[in-house]
């Protein structure tokens, strides 16, 4: 699970990082188109002397700060409307909309007209202390100019709502996925504690079989157990251990059973490839091979085991065939199949394949896992 936790760090970290880039971006990109909308102006006044602004324009060519006078006019209304987009997705909507109350709805309202009429009325001032201090002539406000201005305060009003509705759903997003993945977690841990004990009482149970018979392997069954034990609390704990480790675990678990059992019982266990570079989950394959001794092990007729590993960097191909003696189907637990393909699902999902063939007399399992 530490390996687990590890994993996903590194990842959150990745993210994260990713992130403060994209954050990074963002502001400078923010920063560009503020300034491209505040110098804008400048570049949307007339310097040419169309036929049909013709009257027009020998009036403001008559006036030498008529340009200026313009730009600094629409540059005044579109600082004002900057300032308003982040006194707006920084204070307003959070403060009003999220409250989701009908008094507060109201206020916001009445809140987003009075900020239109401040911006309209501040850049109506501006405009006015211009016409006086160049003594320049202009047409009195017409409701076009504030249809006009309207029209970029609501365009910019409804571009910040359009932000914090995108902020909001990505914080969404990722509060799921957090729980998500401590859920993930807590699941996980869950069902390694549920393998540990189901794999225990089977042990127990086998040493107990022995003694009572008064075995010479008793003290070996012992000693394997407690190597197992070992590996399941030091092991274990990490969500991916040395598929060599793993190989090193089921061998002293069938010779483990081999102690308990007669000559009837024949294991074949084929280990090929390379186990010292892939990695896996631990003890994510004794289910399987437990499963086999429990259901295909009798005193009374021949019970061939086989079991083959074969792996390599890019995947891990397990498979296990056994006898199925029906009167041992009443013992079954129904822990250990279901749980392995819990994990399975939870730790390679889109990456394993599992089939498994239940023929009346013969039991087969064959597992692919995909290590890229």
């Amino acid at each position: 699970m530490a390996d687990f936790v590890i994993i996903q760090d590194k990842w959150f970290i990745n993210f994260e990082n990713m992130v403060l880039t994209k954050g990074f971006y963002n502001s400078v990109l923010q920063i560009l188109l503020w300034v491209v909308f505040l110098i804008l102006p400048y570049f949307m006044i007339p310097h040419t002397n169309p036929d049909v602004n013709k009257q027009l324009m020998l009036v403001r060519e008559s006036q030498p700060h008529w340009v200026f006078y313009m730009f600094i006019t629409s540059f005044s209304l579109n600082l004002c409307l900057i300032i308003f987009f982040y006194v707006h997705n920084q204070f307003l909507f959070d403060r009003y909309i999220l409250k989701g109350s009908i008094s507060a709805y109201i206020i916001y309202v009445t809140i987003i007209i009075l900020s239109f009429l401040a911006i309209f009325g501040v850049s109506y001032f501006i405009r006015g202390w211009l016409l006086e201090k160049f003594s320049l002539y202009e047409r009195p406000v017409e409701v076009r100019d504030v249809i006009r201005s309207a029209m970029w305060f609501f365009l910019v009003l409804f571009a910040g709502i359009g932000i914090k509705l995108s902020d909001l759903w990505r914080q969404a997003e990722r509060r799921a996925r957090d729980i998500e993945n401590e859920h993930l977690r807590t699941e996980l841990s869950f069902l390694h504690m549920q393998i540990n004990p189901h794999f225990l009482f089977n042990s127990l149970n086998t040493i107990y079989g022995m003694s009572l018979k008064k075995s010479d392997n008793a003290p070996k069954a012992v000693l394997k157990l407690s190597q197992l034990l070992r590996y399941m609390i030091e092991e274990t704990g990490h969500d991916m251990v040395p598929l060599e480790q793993e190989v090193t675990y089921l061998n002293n678990f069938i010779e483990l059973q081999r102690m308990r059992s007669g000559p009837q019982l024949s294991v074949s266990f084929n280990v090929s490839g390379d186990i010292n570079s892939a990695s896996i989950a631990p003890m994510l394959l004794l289910p399987f091979v437990e499963n086999a001794f429990k259901y295909g092990l009798t005193n009374s007729i021949d019970s061939p085991i086989q079991i083959d590993l074969v792996a390599s960097k890019e995947r891990i191909v397990f498979s296990v065939i056994n006898r199925k003696f029906e009167n041992m189907e009443r013992h079954s637990s129904g822990i250990g199949i279901p749980n392995v393909e819990r994990r399975l699902a939870l730790l390679y999902p889109n990456k394993h394949e599992l089939n498994i063939e239940d023929s009346g007399d013969s039991y087969s399992v064959k597992l692919k896992i995909s290590l890229i």
